[in-house]
């Protein structure tokens, strides 16, 4: 996909729209934030830090489109690593609920052993497709999850599911290559707008939640 340029300032500036969108997604995960931060319920308080890293990782993330002609690939590195941060807290919310304590401290060291995994691999090659590949793994994390606390009768893990169905049709969209431009609405550009969808239907089942006994 060809890049959209502009100039600003005497400098080169890339997709004004992928930026822009970034930064949308970036506020909505802000105002997510400060409406769960303070919380002493330890789930709310794990998914609030969740919305606070990907708040900060999209920040990072508009400025690495922004300014890809300077920054290149390393640009991507602080959007990257703190977005992985905020899965993993994500998912040691999710935890919570497992009352069988093997069962839970097995599901930690999952959680453990791919963020280093991530990490080692990022190191050894340097590709998106490894922060995919993590984001792929939490997203089937927390569905099994919230999957069976719905069965188990808890409603608010059906926001999960369904925000995570977003994520499905951004994959379907993805691999269909379906660009409604080639360089000014793009896939990408796409997604971005399902992820607002999705980040608020994770936030409904923040905000839903009641501890289970």
């Amino acid at each position: 996909m060809e890049k959209v340029t502009f100039e600003l300032f005497g400098l080169t500036l890339l997709e004004p729209l992928s930026t822009l969108m970034n930064w949308v997604l970036a506020s909505l995960c802000g105002i997510l934030y400060t409406r769960l931060k303070g919380s002493e319920d330890p789930f709310k308080k794990y998914w609030s830090w969740f919305f606070l890293a990907y708040s900060i990782s999209l920040v990072f993330g508009g400025f690495s489109h922004l300014l890809f002609e300077y920054v290149d690939m390393p640009g991507k590195i602080p959007g990257w690593s703190i977005a992985i941060l905020g899965g993993v807290a994500a998912e040691y919310a999710m935890t919570l609920d497992v009352s069988d304590s093997k069962k839970r401290q097995m599901l930690i060291n999952v959680i453990r052993s791919k963020f280093f995994a991530t990490l080692i691999l990022l190191i050894m090659d340097f590709s998106f497709k490894w922060v995919m590949v993590h984001t792929a793994g939490f997203f089937v994390f927390v569905g099994v999850l919230s999957y069976q606390r719905m069965k188990a009768g808890a409603t608010n893990y059906k926001y999960f599911l369904q925000g995570m169905a977003f994520l499905f049709v951004m994959a379907g969209v993805k691999v269909a290559g379906l660009d409604i431009h080639p360089s000014w609405f793009t896939r990408d550009d796409i997604a971005h707008f399902l992820m607002l969808a999705m980040y608020w239907l994770f936030y409904k089942g923040v905000k839903n939640y009641q501890a289970q006994s």
